[in-house]
């Protein structure tokens, strides 16, 4: 066991100390949420490879430099194996309806070839981001594929779809490490005020189900870790929510401070979901983002990147919109997009003396917005051409769950750019995932 290593905890003293003096912005551990560090790091040793080592010190050094062009590769990788979800809640993107994307599930072949690709840089892979992993019916298989190419792997789920002995059998036995669940109540009436759709009782008889099947396999993993945003309407629950995770047989709780939609600064909106009681769950600015780029550079350009279900590469979830990929991992490859044109413009924003001659979607973001290059650069008056999206209905790439083509019913198509995209949205009517 690495736990055992002690090369592993020197490992680790050096980072933690490390992370006073070396780390952006406040440092990428602070940038993990309460109560899932040691975890994490933990889940990272499991995979280690010299290889994963180097090309981490490598990226890490560069970013302190803010080299446009990285001789490395992102070590936290995001795949959304597809983007639907059936709960519609109230802070998230996908809840909002404000992603203009179509909805779908990624290609089998399409996630293998992008494993492939990744599989000597990546530290973490999260298969998830804006949809429930389990509306993908083969997810199983996908996180079979990447545990195999020795990949720690981390799902988030509602949990929301009714599982069966089946299911859970295969979950467990694909290797998943971690299964993050987020369950912000203990009765009905609280959890379906933010889980909006959700349903509490199936929600915990799926926790008791991959409990139950745990045990029966013997399997240590995966991790369960149940997910507690604290806000108004449930922070009188924590007790109960700590005595309940006991009987549930979850591994960890993590009580999570709110994070607003990116971009989001309506004091009333703070007002509504904020808890009160509870201060240790606040922060001093509420839209402040644990990732703030604090008028340096925005970490994530040179240690992230999100595959979305489409093959759209992004360098992180908060670039929602079609619009603002980077490229496409069906029609290049993950190194060329990675030093592409669109990366290294956007780390170059970062740099006071670099003019961009393109538009990238990191100029609409509040980190860069906020940063001291913004400040000295001033306004940038680029803008995206125009891209056909389709805006009703779904897509699947292949038979993983979804409604094929011939199923979707009628079909309306919009040219957008930030500039039009909320009324474009606004016209366009979307179909309920089922």
């Amino acid at each position: 066991m690495v736990r055992y290593n002690p090369f592993f905890w020197l490992l680790k003293a050096a980072i933690y100390l490390g992370e006073r003096w070396f780390q952006m912005n406040g440092g990428v551990i602070q940038s993990v949420s309460d109560g899932r560090r040691d975890q994490r790091y933990w889940l990272a040793t499991r995979y280690f490879s010299w290889r994963k080592f180097w090309n981490f010190i490598r990226v890490e050094l560069q970013l302190r430099f803010a080299r446009r062009i990285i001789w490395g590769s992102a070590y936290e990788w995001e795949i959304d194996t597809t983007n639907i979800c059936q709960l519609k809640c109230p802070l998230c993107h996908t809840g909002k309806g404000t992603i203009h994307r179509d909805q779908g599930v990624m290609d089998f072949d399409l996630f293998k070839s992008t494993v492939d690709q990744i599989k000597n840089s990546c530290m973490w892979l999260t298969l998830y981001s804006w949809g429930e992993p389990f509306l993908n019916r083969r997810i199983h298989e996908y996180i079979e594929y990447a545990h195999k190419q020795k990949l720690a792997t981390i799902i988030s789920s509602n949990l929301n779809k009714p599982l069966t002995p089946e299911i859970a059998e295969q979950v467990i036995r694909s290797g998943l490490d971690v299964m993050i669940v987020s369950l912000d109540g203990v009765s009905q009436e609280v959890y379906e005020v933010y889980r909006v759709g959700g349903h509490l009782d199936r929600v915990l008889a799926n926790l008791r189900l991959l409990d139950a099947k745990k045990r029966e396999l013997g399997s240590k993993t995966p991790y369960i870790e149940w997910q507690f945003i604290v806000m108004r309407q449930n922070e009188h629950q924590i007790e109960e929510a700590r005595s309940l995770a006991v009987s549930l047989g979850v591994d960890s709780l993590v009580l999570k401070k709110v994070d607003f939609p990116h971009g989001e600064n309506d004091p009333d909106e703070a007002e509504k979901w904020l808890p009160r009681q509870h201060p240790e769950y606040l922060r001093a600015d509420p839209f402040y983002k644990p990732y703030q780029e604090d008028g340096g550079v925005c970490w994530r350009l040179w240690r992230t990147a999100v595959i979305n279900w489409d093959g759209g590469f992004a360098p992180c979830c908060y670039l929602t919109d079609k619009t603002q990929d980077f490229g496409d991992v069906g029609v290049s490859s993950v190194k060329s997009i990675w030093n592409g044109e669109d990366y290294t413009a956007a780390r170059g924003l970062f740099k006071k003396d670099f003019v961009p001659q393109k538009w990238v979607g990191c100029l609409d973001c509040s980190v860069y917005l906020g940063s001291s290059a913004a400040r000295s650069r001033g306004p940038v008056y680029l803008h995206p051409e125009p891209l056909l999206l389709r805006v009703n209905g779904f897509k699947s790439a292949n038979s993983n769950g979804v409604k094929h083509d011939d199923e979707i019913p009628q079909i309306e198509m919009a040219s957008v750019s930030p500039l039009k995209q909320e009324e474009s949205l606004d016209e366009a009517k979307s179909e309920e995932p089922v």
